[in-house]
């Protein structure tokens, strides 16, 4: 079997769970929504601390509302992830202002580092920067696989997998996942991954468009 026949038959069955993802995003879009409107009359908190759930679920209700037939609803939400990962990933380099400044949640290394220990606090200290760089390494894929449309489904997955980590790990530290909306996110790059999002791609530019599944 030719790589790229063994690349073909994994999206097949990536596509062939699209049925298990919808539903999971079902429950996860009424879960946030639940949340974040009991935290926001509770607490009126900052939307500074909240905008991830509040700009991402709407676009993830859409993507359930849709079922994922409508190519540019799924095309925006893939761009949207892609978008969220590579700004996280240039925001720890430095790229969007020092640290403390205005729309900055580390400004540097050091500062992502400590953050690294607090979401994998049950880690031994000694594997925290290597965690940090290799979360930074995977990130930054997924981030620009996704913004650029490189091989849609499996960069979706890994990107399910990358949030769906990241979230456990804040489940396990005693933090709260919910509030940044990261298992939505995982179940929704999942359903991402079993429809077509091929629009404004290099897949569209290389090759016909993943159908979508049946």
């Amino acid at each position: 079997m030719t790589v790229r026949a063994l690349i073909s038959g994994v999206e097949t069955a990536i596509a062939g769970t699209r049925r298990a993802a919808f539903l999971a995003l079902w429950a996860l879009v009424i879960v946030q929504i639940i949340w974040t409107t009991y935290y926001c009359v509770r607490n009126h908190p900052a939307f500074s601390s909240i905008y991830y759930p509040v700009i991402f679920t709407p676009v993830a209700a859409a993507l359930a509302l849709t079922a994922g037939r409508v190519r540019w609803v799924a095309t925006a939400t893939r761009l949207l992830i892609g978008f969220a990962f590579f700004e996280n990933f240039i925001d720890r380099l430095g790229a969007l202002g020092p640290p403390g400044a205005p729309g900055v949640s580390w400004g540097d290394f050091q500062h992502f580092i400590a953050y690294t220990a607090q979401v994998n606090a049950f880690a031994p200290a000694a594997i925290i920067p290597t965690l940090a760089v290799l979360a930074t390494i995977a990130e930054g894929t997924c981030g620009v696989t996704m913004l650029l449309g490189a091989r849609v489904r499996l960069a979706s997955v890994g990107s399910a997998l990358l949030f769906f980590t990241f979230a456990t790990a804040m489940v396990l530290s005693g933090l709260s996942q919910v509030q940044y909306g990261v298992y939505l996110m995982s179940v929704t790059a999942w359903a991402v991954a079993t429809v077509d999002a091929s629009a404004l791609s290099v897949d569209a530019l290389f090759r016909a468009p993943s159908a979508s599944a049946a």
